[in-house]
């Protein structure tokens, strides 16, 4: 039996860096990867918050920096694709090139969804996914297409999906380039996310003197607190603003 966690103290805008999961975390997830609800009070709220912890806020998240600009977060520092690529608060940008491989892993999907009703695929600048929370029988072909495509490449598993991507980096890897640079290099982290994709970056912020915070289902993890849900991740950073005034 997994052992209960305590819910987060308050982030501190003097000392912390708040680091945020997207999918599962901020927003609920949803049947296809486009579908999530992003409204105007979460964008109000972490603009806010950006300011108030002077920029120490960034998202970490497996999409694409030009997909979490479209939902409107173009003003916030990111690290996309699960590390491959990031932002900086003051539009700094850097990131790995685009491996060959990853188009023949792209072709591939594509011909293996055709057809395949429920069977999602989604392009990464550097990614190519299979999601098939709607098609469950196809979850097993989809793996195995992607495990066949992985030379060279991460494999990478996810909430019914299954991805390859650029390898060598991680959330944890993601997390300290952001913390090597101003202005998050010398405080602590704090990190929420929901997936075993984001035990990476449970590990790395513990490395820096901070702590993770697990979203939504109980289970092993190197997380110190818990949140139930996104609403309830929404409540948390909603107080942190009341708290400052």
């Amino acid at each position: 039996m997994t052992a209960p966690l305590k819910s987060p103290p308050p982030p501190d805008p003097s000392q912390d860096v708040l680091l945020l999961d997207f999918d599962g975390t901020l927003v609920p997830l949803a049947e296809r990867p486009e579908g999530v609800v992003v409204t105007g009070e979460l964008i109000t709220r972490l603009n806010r918050l950006s300011d108030l912890f002077e920029g120490r806020l960034a998202l970490v998240s497996g999409r694409a920096i030009e997909v979490l600009d479209d939902f409107g977060f173009a003003g916030l520092a990111i690290a996309g694709s699960h590390g491959a690529e990031w932002r900086l608060p003051d539009g700094t940008r850097d990131g790995l090139a685009r491996p060959d491989a990853l188009d023949d892993a792209k072709a591939a999907f594509i011909d293996f969804a055709r057809g395949k009703d429920g069977v999602l695929f989604e392009d990464k600048p550097l990614g190519a996914a299979l999601h098939f929370r709607l098609a469950p029988a196809f979850a097993d072909a989809s793996i195995e297409l992607a495990r066949e495509m992985a030379h060279g490449l991460h494999l990478q598993h996810g909430h019914e999906m299954i991805e390859v991507r650029v390898g060598g980096v991680n959330k944890g890897t993601a997390i300290t380039e952001l913390m090597n640079h101003a202005p998050f290099a010398g405080f602590r982290p704090v990190f929420l996310g929901d997936d075993v994709t984001d035990e990476d970056g449970f590990a790395r912020v513990e490395e820096h003197g901070g702590h993770g915070i697990l979203v939504g289902q109980l289970r092993e993890t190197r997380a110190s607190f818990h949140l139930s849900d996104p609403n309830a991740v929404n409540a948390w950073l909603a107080h942190a603003l009341e708290l400052a005034g």
